[in-house]
């Protein structure tokens, strides 16, 4: 369907996106007006973007010959992620946006070397 870099990118995008929400939605909240708008938006971002990291994940390591540390990267990062998600009543808004930039981290990290792994395997590919 698409090439298994595409679900890298995506992944490291969406991670990204995710860390970059965590960083600035403290700062915004605090100079929103809107309050009950933007905490609306804020409780179903978590939501969203999980829904759409475990697609991304799961297209990701669809290829059984990646080194195995890809896969503990990414399912890590998954479930810290998520953690970070249910947890929010318990860590507040702050332990929730170091916890949920650690999965970002990790789902970062997984992605990058799956990718790179992939553009390795290609180069190999084309010398042959």
């Amino acid at each position: 369907m698409f090439s298994k870099s595409f679900w890298d990118r995506i992944g490291i995008s969406l991670s990204g996106f995710c860390a970059i929400h965590c960083l600035f939605f403290p700062v915004v909240i605090v100079l929103l007006p809107l309050w009950p708008v933007a905490e609306a938006i804020h409780f179903w971002t978590h939501p969203l973007l999980f829904l759409l990291i475990v697609p991304t994940v799961y297209y990701a390591l669809r290829n059984s010959d990646i080194p195995k540390i890809i896969p503990r990267l990414l399912y890590s990062g998954l479930v810290v992620v998520a953690l970070a998600w249910l947890l929010h009543e318990w860590v507040g808004l702050w332990g929730e946006s170091i916890i949920t930039l650690i999965g970002s981290g990790l789902l970062i990290a997984g992605h990058w070397e799956n990718y790179k792994h992939h553009q390795q395997i290609h180069t190999e590919g084309c010398k042959v």
